[in-house]
């Protein structure tokens, strides 16, 4: 950061173009764009689909974060929501007899689990966000490498996360040449569907490319606490959701009778629980899946940070068979 910062060149540059570089590569793509954020990276990939294909209909999963139905919303497309499982995954006989009335669908890996409908063939294009899943893998192959285009986020809170910014990825190289332009408002064509300011700048490039570099020890210190907390719940009514060795370990996610008096009795114990979700994205539109519903009254989200210390694993441990 301090090389950044002597350099005067705190714009969009060198370290942007090295962090596009780096991201693909990790992920397995030929091409990527840097861009302000993950939810403008995920806007900005529908509008250039837009540009090959009449989208208006897109299938969304009913029980993720609520910006991709604004980003589905914000390029006038109409959200469909599908529901999930126990697991949290989608319901594929569902979202089966859904493809065929999709003009595109955003297949999300949930909590860093990761979502095996992403390896199927769709009728349509299929836009995959990476942003809680980066570092994951399914049948040895990257999260990020299956989809049209797909999209990560650099938000501080991200597993890729410096501070802000996020990226489109994709195999295909108009793809992000259309981002690109759309990207940088002053210089894109007036013919392009959208265009706005959502450079990514030399500063967060660099504080991503920090973090990303240290991605792979972070997830190997998750994935032994999320082995630890697995022997926790042995012994305890909670279940997790789902025992996974090729995810990231983003959350780890359980299940109980009462999400919310769980999560109470946990913060009154100094543990930072949390729904997984604040508003399944089904109610939000006004659609009914029972299974998003379901998971809305009884997951919790534990913290599983890769540099909690000893003393906080052992208070989060206590606390967790106290309210469980």
């Amino acid at each position: 950061m301090r090389r950044v910062l002597d350099s005067g060149q705190l714009a969009a540059g060198a370290e942007c173009e090295a962090l596009e570089r780096e991201v693909a590569a990790a992920v397995g793509v030929a091409h990527a764009a840097g861009v302000d954020s993950g939810t403008s990276a995920l806007v900005l990939a529908l509008y250039a689909l837009k540009v090959e294909h009449d989208i208006k209909r897109v299938g969304i999963p009913a029980y993720v974060c609520r910006s991709v139905l604004h980003a589905v919303r914000a390029v006038g497309g109409e959200p469909v929501c599908m529901d999930c499982s126990d697991e949290l995954r989608l319901v594929s006989p569902l979202a089966k007899d859904l493809a065929g009335s999709l003009d595109a669908v955003i297949i999300v890996h949930p909590f860093g689990l990761i979502e095996p409908m992403v390896r199927e063939t769709w009728p349509c294009p299929v836009v995959e966000d990476i942003a809680q899943a980066a570092g994951g893998s399914l049948d040895g192959c990257k999260a990020g490498s299956f989809g049209d285009v797909s999209i990560a986020s650099f938000y501080a809170t991200k597993p890729w996360g410096g501070a802000c910014g996020g990226m489109v990825l994709s195999n295909k190289p108009e793809i992000c040449d259309l981002v690109c332009q759309m990207r940088d408002a002053d210089k894109a064509d007036a013919t392009l569907p959208y265009a706005g300011n959502h450079q990514l700048s030399d500063v967060h490039a660099a504080l991503a490319r920090t973090r990303l570099s240290l991605a792979a020890e972070e997830l190997v210190r998750r994935r032994r606490l999320a082995k630890l907390y697995d022997g926790w719940f042995t012994d305890l009514s909670g279940a997790p959701v789902l025992r996974e060795t090729s995810c990231n370990h983003y959350r780890y996610v359980v299940r109980v009778e009462d999400a919310a008096g769980v999560i109470e009795a946990l913060r009154s114990r100094g543990v930072g629980a949390a729904r997984p979700v604040e508003v399944p994205l089904s109610e939000l539109a006004g659609q009914r899946c029972p299974g998003a519903q379901k998971a809305w009254r009884e997951c919790v989200s534990l913290p599983l940070l890769a540099d909690m210390s000893g003393d906080e694993t052992a208070l989060m441990h206590k606390a967790v068979a106290a309210c469980m």
